[in-house]
């Protein structure tokens, strides 16, 4: 857990779990078109089936500092560099506008690619 100090008339400690970076860090991700879950199925255990769902996401916090590692599944043909810096920066956007952080590192492990096939409605994996 980490502390977060606060500036108020009021006198306390604000003590925020990393598991909260983590979540926003996993819905941050989510919001860029494209970008989705790292697995599916049951417990997001088996194969990737769709771009659904919000990506797994861990952070670590030493002082004002975050470092998120994420894992994700982008849709195909994404410019998977311009899709991860819009990720990097929505996260980090996130993390200072809700949580105050001052520095944001963001590790991005691409797990699969989700292409879209030539037959309405059917979907594939590379």
């Amino acid at each position: 857990m980490t502390r977060v100090e606060t500036k108020s008339a009021t006198v306390g400690a604000t003590t925020v779990d990393n598991q909260i970076y983590s979540k926003i860090a996993a819905k941050a991700a989510s919001k860029i078109p494209g970008v989705g879950a790292s697995s599916g199925g049951l417990l997001q255990l088996g194969k990737p089936r769709a771009i659904a769902g919000k990506p797994a996401a861990t952070a670590d916090v030493l002082g004002g500092t975050v470092a998120v590692k994420l894992k994700v599944g982008i849709r195909y043909p994404l410019s998977l560099q311009q899709t991860c810096e819009a990720i990097r920066q929505q996260v980090t956007d996130e993390l200072v506008q809700f949580l105050g952080v001052s520095s944001v590192q963001v590790d991005i492990d691409v797990a699969w690619l989700h292409a879209v096939s030539a037959n309405a409605g059917e979907r594939s994996l590379l």
